[in-house]
């Protein structure tokens, strides 16, 4: 997948359009891949910072989180992501130990550590293969 515009990014992140202007601009938790640059020049979105959005979206929806404050662990799992594969993807987990930490783990590879979140990439990763 190729870099998408706002609109197709809204869709494939579950975001409305305002949701989306929001996390990316005003509140700037998930930075785009290529900023706006003035007056119609939109800002550009790659599958890995959709799937970002993808995951904080349903942290969000399930578990009511401020998503500001999850800016640390949001830009720690785009550059995790940034290093991987869309295939490679494929069965792993996002792992997030605190709201400013985030870890990429396989499934029934196991987290040592305190309680965390965990996220399961397959159900997300689905929607932008298709």
């Amino acid at each position: 997948m190729s870099l998408v515009q706002a609109s197709e990014a809204s869709r494939l992140s579950g975001l409305t359009p305002h949701q989306l202007r929001e996390w990316c601009g005003r509140r700037a938790v998930v930075a785009a891949d290529v900023p706006p640059a003035g007056r119609g020049h939109l800002a550009l979105f790659s599958w890995q910072t959709i799937l970002v959005l993808r995951i904080l979206n349903e942290v969000h929806q399930r578990y009511s989180v401020e998503i500001s404050a999850w800016r640390p662990a949001v830009a720690q799992l785009q550059t995790l992501l940034k290093g991987n594969s869309f295939p490679s993807l494929w069965g792993a987990v996002a792992v997030f130990p605190n709201a400013k930490q985030a870890l990429l783990k396989m499934e029934g590879e196991g987290y040592v550590g305190d309680e965390c979140l965990a996220v399961g990439l397959n159900r997300h990763l689905e929607v932008l293969a298709t």
